[in-house]
């Protein structure tokens, strides 16, 4: 297959959390022999390390982009006349609440905010539309309906820093970085109280600092709030869990349901379709209006669950974003027809 010629990916955006994760992804892809450059020459160039996603970065990167045959904006906002072509990756589930979450927002800065109608107003823009999953799939196709031939699923990139080895000493991990949106102080109190009336005596291991949460919870005697902690420091807590605690309900993507199913770790999570999807096998799903259903989904924790790090592969990943020579994998094109949901690559 002959490469697209200069393709210009702008790593603009937030330095922690998913966004962070994505970019460490891409450095290391990009670093490796796997990323043969194109059959002309030329390679990949990333604009926008260490750069705030602002209206003037906005209007920059279009002048640095220039005539690129291929733009890749991982950080939701599409390149708006840079490019022959456009790709845009959603990844904020937040841009496109459906109404019935719409109060979340009050719990957001204004400078947030904000950002929701240029975020759907550039999807106009954007030739290829690549969301993690299928529900968020789902909620761009609600408020920009337009896009729908456009939008294909792509499960994110996870790759494991080694085997699973349990540790001696059991503890569940709860990788939840505190945010307005999360409601992570219920939730780990009902974990604990759940695994207190499970009578198992197991440690919660959360990347929270102890001043996030109240303070009888921070002093709860199970439980151990290391603070945040970056994504290649956290390996060894993932390759050593006894099991996974992942509550939130309102992500794009949900990167430790796929951190878990890679690792083969056992994650208990809300039931949904998109926890299905995205932890497949590691899934343990409870009802969290349900406390004996959280009870009853600690049973799965002394079941093996099987690794599956080829769901989410980097170099099948980033060679169909961004259109290198490859086998068996196709070049991120909209599809010829489209039903009412999006595309599953």
């Amino acid at each position: 297959m002959t490469g697209p010629g200069p393709v210009v990916v702008d790593s603009a955006g937030g330095a922690t959390g998913g966004a962070a994760r994505w970019r460490a992804e891409l450095d290391t892809f990009l670093d490796s022999a796997t990323s043969t450059p194109y059959s002309d020459g030329s390679s990949v160039r990333v604009i926008g390390q260490r750069q705030q996603l602002t209206p003037g970065w906005l209007v920059r990167r279009e002048r640095l982009a220039g005539r690129a045959t291929l733009v890749v904006a991982p950080n939701n906002v599409s390149f708006a006349v840079a490019g022959a072509s456009r790709t845009v990756l959603l990844r904020n589930a937040l841009h496109f609440l459906y109404p019935a979450e719409a109060h979340l927002l009050s719990r957001m800065p204004r400078a947030f905010r904000v950002q929701i109608p240029v975020v759907r107003r550039l999807l106009s823009r954007a030739d290829l539309v690549v969301v993690p999953c299928a529900a968020m799939g789902d909620r761009v196709v609600r408020y920009v309906p337009g896009v729908r031939d456009r939008i294909v699923v792509r499960p994110h990139p996870v790759t494991p820093v080694g085997p699973r080895i349990p540790g001696a000493d059991p503890f569940i991990l709860v990788p939840v970085v505190p945010g307005p949106y999360k409601n992570l102080t219920p939730q780990l109190a009902a974990l604990l109280a759940a695994l207190d009336r499970a009578g198992r005596r197991l440690r919660v291991t959360v990347t929270a600092r102890p001043a996030d949460l109240p303070a009888p919870l921070a002093g709860h005697p199970m439980l151990d709030p290391i603070g945040i902690v970056a994504h290649h420091e956290l390996g060894r807590l993932w390759r050593t869990a006894t099991g996974v605690f992942y509550p939130s309900i309102l992500e794009a993507f949900g990167y430790p349901l796929a951190e878990a199913r890679a690792y083969g770790v056992p994650v208990l999570s809300p039931a949904s379709e998109q926890s299905r999807e995205v932890a497949g096998g590691a899934l343990l799903p409870y009802r969290p209006e349900e406390p004996d259903s959280l009870v009853a989904a600690l049973d799965g924790l002394d079941q093996p669950v099987t690794a599956d790090p080829a769901a989410f592969d980097r170099n099948d990943y980033f060679r169909w974003l961004l259109r290198l020579p490859t086998a068996g994998i196709p070049a991120p094109t909209a599809p010829a027809e489209a039903d009412s949901a999006p595309t599953r690559d």
